[in-house]
């Protein structure tokens, strides 16, 4: 195991690690925005810079990799200074509108600038636009938030397994979207609204409709699918405001599906409140009386038949209405 100095502790580490994951271990905080734990690194934020002797110039720490006696400064007047040209960078072409953003009060951009920034901008000149690109009815896009972390880009391919987004163009030119202009076809794709480390990237069924810090958090498990997924339900009074998927290492990681993810819509629109029998083909309103006799009639065929059978599954993620039935 390497030993490394970081700020003038010596400390012994994991072999392999990184100089952030070395960091972070031994409970120094390195602000980052497009390292991810679970992601390839792409080193493109230079949030995460750091001092390492005898270099001239701040180094990232994602992408450096531990080795014997190497000394770290993370706390450095060079190290203040690097994060804070990086965030000015990051913050020249961020529009401000934090108040109307969905993702305030649990932005990353927030909390660093407010931590690791300066105080006020130098920029005066006109910030650049990106024009809004419709991902499709559950993502929704304010791309001129963007600071190409990548994020998105990187988790659609190597954890949704569907290369579908990607970065056009260079500099302060460059943008994030799907390819062909098409819509997200992946199932997981909401998990990029959590992975976004600003609000470029937002749930549209939860937009403008609460903010983070009104909500009340309770910790269950999906009954959605058969892999029982750890998620997370807030709620304002008794109403579901959203589901994000909470971190189990043996069941579903940090992920969940987007029906796990948005169908508490089902609880409040579209609810079936009255039965429906079907005929010719198409489901048709019927009265309670009608539809006890169509279940009965039903049952009293497949009870003649003696070729057919009735069965019912039941477990521990069926309801207690459909085991009571």
């Amino acid at each position: 195991m390497p030993k490394i100095t970081i700020n003038d502790i010596e400390v012994e580490v994991a072999a392999g690690l990184t100089v952030l994951q070395a960091c972070e271990a031994v409970g120094i905080e390195i602000p980052r925005f497009c390292y991810h734990e679970r992601l390839s690194i792409s080193g493109n934020c230079r949030m995460c810079l750091v001092e390492m002797e005898p270099s001239p110039r701040p180094v990232a720490s994602c992408a450096l990799p531990v080795i014997d006696d190497m000394v770290i400064h993370t706390n450095s007047p060079m190290v203040e200074k690097a994060r804070k040209s990086a965030l000015e960078f990051l913050l020249i072409n961020h529009p401000l509108d934090c108040p109307i953003c969905d993702q305030g009060g649990e932005c990353d951009l927030q909390d660093i600038t407010m931590a690791y920034g300066a105080d006020q901008s130098r920029f005066q000149e006109n910030k650049r636009a990106v024009r809004e690109k419709d991902f499709g009815p559950l993502v929704g896009s304010a791309m001129t938030r963007c600071i190409h972390c990548t994020r998105c880009v990187r988790f659609s391919t190597e954890v949704a397994g569907v290369e579908e987004m990607g970065a056009t163009g260079r500099g302060e030119n460059t943008e994030v979207g799907t390819y062909v202009q098409m819509a997200l076809s992946s199932e997981m794709s909401g998990n990029m609204i959590d992975l976004c480390p600003v609000g470029a990237l937002t749930s549209k069924p939860y937009a403008f409709s609460a903010r983070s810090w009104e909500l009340r958090h309770t910790e269950t498990i999906d009954a959605l699918d058969a892999v029982g997924s750890n998620i997370q339900v807030d709620s304002r009074g008794n109403e579901v405001m959203r589901v994000l998927p909470r971190i189990n290492e043996d069941i579903n990681e940090e992920w969940i599906s987007d029906k796990t993810r948005f169908s508490y819509d089902g609880l409040k629109r579209q609810r079936l409140d009255r039965p429906y029998v079907r005929k010719d083909g198409r489901l048709r309103e019927a009265s309670w009386e009608e539809a006890f006799a169509a279940i009965a009639a039903r049952i009293g065929a497949i009870k003649m038949a003696k070729s057919q059978k009735i069965a019912a599954i039941a477990g521990d993620l069926a309801c207690c209405e459909s085991i009571q039935a």
